[in-house]
């Protein structure tokens, strides 16, 4: 999966801030129904409190500091649910 992720997309030119924002995959889950369901909750939740987080930064401060941006990013992949 990582090396899918590194290939060259078309509407992506140019230089770009990237991080990585790993997740336990939940389909490998496994146990009971229960744990299962319990797994892909976890990763929805994680995904979400991210993409939150991501949307309240103020971007359009943080646009002209690339540094900042990365760090607020790499903070963010820190969360989980």
């Amino acid at each position: 999966m990582r090396q899918r992720g590194k290939r060259n997309l078309p509407g992506l030119s140019g230089p770009v801030l990237r991080s990585h924002w790993g997740v336990d995959d939940p389909a490998h889950a496994s146990g009971s129904d229960e744990q299962i369901d319990a797994a892909f909750l976890s990763a929805y939740r994680t995904l979400r409190a991210r993409i939150e987080a991501f949307l309240a930064l103020p971007l359009d401060t943080l646009q002209h500091d690339k540094a900042a941006l990365k760090a607020a990013m790499d903070q963010i992949a820190t969360l989980t649910a």
